[in-house]
């Protein structure tokens, strides 16, 4: 069966195939047209939502950016005024001079540290005399033991010299007492 032998009858009117395939033709062409303008739409409706979403954020955004434009200016002339602070006061210590100060108190340092050479020198040399006064006094008080032991060993032997004379004079015939 071809498309020319087909027909449709409508009430009295009679439709042959070949029309009927071309107003299929249209009505899909025509309805594909429709489907494709609604899937324009849409998505141009869905943009426009998009748009409308952005231009929000955006404008909430700006808002923020100028909210922390100014935090930031703040901070800014805050950080400007403490930086004028320190410039003036390094201008009130001097700092150009506090180079020489530190050369002289660094000179001073020097000092300092060679007298304090020298007193532990001299404290060196005061811990060996002591070291040497003490064995000599240790030295003198043994011979001072031993010197009064030899002072007593006199004595004993004085004291025996007297009795042998005292003896002898005693015995002496020629006249001792």
């Amino acid at each position: 069966m071809a498309l020319e032998d087909l027909e449709v009858n409508v009430g009295e009117t009679s439709i042959k195939g070949v029309w009927i395939a071309i107003v299929i033709s249209f009505g899909s062409t025509i309805g594909g047209g429709i489907w494709a303008a609604s899937q324009f739409f849409a998505q141009l409706n869905e943009q426009s939502e998009a748009v409308v979403e952005a231009s929000t954020k955006a404008d909430a955004l700006v808002d923020r950016f100028e909210d922390l434009k100014e935090q930031n200016n703040a901070r800014l002339q805050s950080m400007e005024v403490s930086l004028s602070n320190m410039e003036q006061a390094i201008d009130t210590a001097d700092v150009e001079n506090l180079q020489g100060k530190l050369t002289e108190l660094g000179t001073n340092l020097e000092q300092i540290m060679k007298a304090q050479g020298e007193l532990l020198n001299i404290r060196d040399r005061i811990a060996s005399a002591e070291k040497t006064v003490g064995e000599s006094e240790i030295r003198v008080n043994s011979k001072l033991d031993s010197l009064e032991t030899l002072d007593a060993r006199f004595k004993r032997f004085e004291r025996d010299m007297d009795d042998v004379w005292t003896a002898i004079d005693a015995v002496n015939p020629l006249g001792g007492g």
